[in-house]
C-alpha cells in the first residue's frame, strides 16, 4: 500500500479507537505494521549471552 494510504487509515483507526476505548478495531496487518504494532526482531540481551557463551567453541572471541 501506499505510504499516504496507510497513514489515512492508520488515522482512522485511531479516530475509532479513540472514540470508544473498549471497542475492539480491526486493522488490516499492512495497517498495523505501519502503525508499530508489531514487535522487531532484533539482538536482545540473552541473544548477547548466548554469543559470549559461544566465544571458545570456536567463536570469534579474543
Amino acid at each position: 500500500m501506499e505510504r499516504e494510504i496507510l497513514a489515512r487509515a492508520a488515522r482512522a483507526v485511531d479516530a475509532q479507537a479513540s472514540e470508544d476505548p473498549s471497542l475492539g478495531v480491526p486493522v488490516d496487518p499492512d495497517v498495523a505494521d505501519f502503525m508499530g504494532a508489531f514487535e522487531e526482531k532484533a539482538v536482545g540481551l540473552d541473544d548477547l549471552d548466548e554469543i559470549q557463551g559461544n566465544e571458545g567453541e570456536g567463536g570469534h572471541g579474543a
